[in-house]
């Protein structure tokens, strides 16, 4: 006779990690832009560039489309992070608990949320410290 420590756990349906991801990294983006759009969180970023005395004023559009540019391609890489941070959720609440697959579909969308947003803030981060390292080289 087998008990649930015998039953493999059920994989996680197919595409259903990206599809987590993939909303879960719009919502933090929606978090992130607070109301605002994407052009403005890049203006915001390269702001912070050149109240560090950096750059000056003249220079926020330059460096707008640099950190947009950068923002985009850190949050595209995200997206595998995010995916694969839904999927260990969705494996470790099954293992724990055989069968549970809408507690295993509430802690993938759970973990893939608390990814993005730490994600993002980590790209948010980077962007900055790569427009101050660029402006720096460029001085």
């Amino acid at each position: 006779m087998l008990d649930d420590r015998d039953v493999a756990p059920a994989r996680m349906p197919a595409g259903l990690g990206e599809e987590i991801a993939a909303e879960a990294l719009e919502r933090a983006l929606q978090a992130l832009c607070r109301g605002g759009s994407w052009r403005g969180v890049a203006r915001g970023l390269a702001w912070s560039v050149v109240t560090a005395g950096d750059r000056s004023a003249a220079s926020i559009e330059a460096l707008a489309d640099t950190a947009e540019a950068l923002l985009a391609s850190l949050i595209d890489d995200a997206l595998w992070s995010v995916e694969q941070a839904a999927v260990r959720a969705w494996q470790e609440l099954l293992e724990a608990r055989p069968g549970d697959t809408e507690g295993a579909l509430a802690a993938a969308r759970l973990d893939a949320a608390e990814e993005s947003a730490r994600l993002l803030e980590a790209a948010s981060g980077r962007v900055v410290e790569a427009l101050l390292a660029r402006t720096r080289r460029a001085a």
